[in-house]
């Protein structure tokens, strides 16, 4: 049934809904400037004579102020919503830049200051980008994968705009692009919060509902979980089960069932998880399962706090099996992201014939993960969207599929020796990632409702700091055991090796957690 066609409810036009995701696709690309550090990053350093080891302390700044961010700039956008919440974040990025500008004239070599204004822009880049998630996947709760993959799509894409800016506007001069970005970017943050909000439909009195749509009280009444099966249906159902060989109970085994009558989404409050909402779909003998991702880890369930959203969102087990995946693919694709600088040098230097460009090498390596990056988080909500509709499939499939190219293009990195392959890799970790990123959202969305949603997606992100920084070190550990004095590390390959061996299993074990949470989440009931 179409949102139309349900005379129960008032459903808000489509029109201002529509202003509203354009808006955010506008405010993504503006809100992406974290992805412009690498652009004006070494002249910024050079300008101010900033120490080598200084350079790690900046990356960092803005790792924090966007991942370790990201939680508070939930909590924000739940409470205060979208439209203010990405007023402040124009504010903190309008401060950030102004103050770089500001150092960078003055040849500031203050490295304090330099760290506030990164994690300034990390925040301001994280609310005002949370923000336009939250507006896409609430605002159209039946095609979410597709409408939150448009800002997630268009703020991966922003590194290559940012790019080519600098390259035809602003080239030799980092003063006037820090200019540029203190302006440009929060006016369009600025600008994007007026159109910035969620649209709510109402639900109409009983009173003027047609009698044919009613639902008799005593099922109305009825909570969806509080039915209590009787031993007869629980045996026959589990039977009918336990024999069936049919193509029909092996392709619902793995969470791609046929279709089946089922409540209508209409019929739903969008703003509520579905887990909730299933209730009449799960047949008899699902009650033989516990749902033990809802079962409460740290909080009593009877206790007050208990009652909070948020608290029953992450304290299930599914929220932190959900956070270690999350967590190790983002850590996974950022960890290659954030060496392939080192890798391009290391192939670079391993061939003494070589006529290669260091500088257009790493450059053309950051574009190419750009663009895959972005074509990832484009037709990942696409795809999910057909997943879940068209084959009645569970969402975290694609994030299986991510998870297998993720591990295909760590493995192939560990055996690529030239810069040409090395080109492959990136386009292949950078798709998957992209793809991890433009499907999460909508997981997250339907398992645990646009209530809180931020402020949940928020708290999920912050394991990336965790993995990011670990994979990091052991890139450094490994690269170190092959540096020459020179401080150049001329083995190729050998450099980096074995770092990309333990990604590619950790990627494998990752796919294997998914397909156990696949197989577990149908046989409890939870389509995602």
């Amino acid at each position: 049934m179409s949102e139309s066609q349900d005379p129960r409810y008032k459903y808000p036009p489509v029109a201002p809904r529509i202003y509203s995701l354009v808006a955010s696709v506008v405010v993504a690309i503006a809100a992406g400037t974290p992805y412009a550090y690498s652009v004006f990053a070494p002249q910024l350093i050079k300008n101010s004579n900033l120490p080598v080891h200084v350079i790690s302390n900046l990356s960092l700044s803005i790792t924090l102020g966007s991942s370790l961010g990201g939680f508070p700039a939930g909590m924000i956008i739940d409470k205060l919503g979208p439209g203010l919440a990405d007023f402040i974040g124009s504010i903190s990025t309008f401060f950030a830049y102004s103050l770089l500008h500001t150092l960078y004239q003055t040849k500031s070599q203050n490295v304090t200051l330099f760290m506030i204004s990164l994690i300034c822009v990390g925040f301001g880049s994280i609310i005002s980008f949370y923000s336009t998630v939250k507006v896409a996947t609430a605002n159209f709760p039946h095609h979410r994968g597709t409408a939150g993959s448009l800002p997630v799509s268009a703020y991966a894409l922003a590194s290559l705009i940012y790019s080519s800016v600098s390259v035809h506007f602003f080239k030799d001069n980092t003063s006037g692009l820090l200019k540029f970005l203190s302006i440009f970017c929060p006016a369009f943050c600025f600008l994007g919060s007026f159109f910035l909000k969620i649209y709510k439909r109402e639900r109409i009195s009983p009173s003027i509902t047609p009698p044919e749509s009613a639902t008799p009280p005593n099922l109305e009444q009825q909570p969806s979980f509080k039915h209590v099966p009787s031993t007869t249906s629980l045996l026959s159902s589990f039977n009918d089960r336990r024999y069936s060989t049919s193509p029909r109970a092996s392709f619902s085994l793995w969470g791609i069932p046929f279709r089946s009558p089922r409540p209508s989404l209409s019929n739903m409050d969008q703003s509520a998880p579905l887990l909730n909402q299933t209730g009449l779909q799960r047949s008899d003998s699902m009650s033989l399962y516990a749902a033990v991702e809802d079962t409460p880890v740290f909080v009593r369930e009877n206790s007050p706090i208990w009652n909070h959203h948020i608290v029953q969102a992450i304290c299930q087990r599914l929220f932190f099996k959900y956070y270690l995946i999350l967590a190790s693919l983002q850590g996974f694709g950022q960890a290659y992201i954030y060496s392939v600088g080192f890798i391009v040098v290391a192939q670079v230097s391993s061939d003494p014939d070589s006529n290669l460009s260091v500088g257009q090498s790493q450059a053309l390596q950051v574009s190419i993960l750009a663009v895959a990056s972005f074509l990832g988080r484009l037709t990942s909500g696409p795809i999910s969207d057909i997943f879940k509709k068209q084959f009645h499939a569970q969402r975290i499939w694609c994030i299986f599929f991510a998870a297998i190219l993720m591990a295909l293009g760590q493995g192939l990195t560990a055996v690529f020796d030239s810069v040409g392959k090395i080109s492959i890799s990136s386009f292949i970790i950078g798709f998957a990632f992209g793809f991890v990123f433009g499907t999460f959202p909508a997981v997250i969305a339907d398992r645990f409702g646009t209530k809180g949603f931020s402020t949940i997606w928020g708290l999920m992100t912050t394991g990336g700091i965790i993995s990011v920084s670990q994979l990091t070190k052991i890139f450094s550990y490994y690269l170190g055991k092959h540096t020459d004095p020179d401080g150049v590390c001329r083995a190729g390959v050998e450099c980096y090796r074995d770092t990309f061996i333990i990604t590619q299993y950790g990627s494998l074990f990752i796919a294997a957690l998914l397909l156990f949470t696949i197989y577990y989440n149908n046989k409890v009931g939870v389509h995602q």
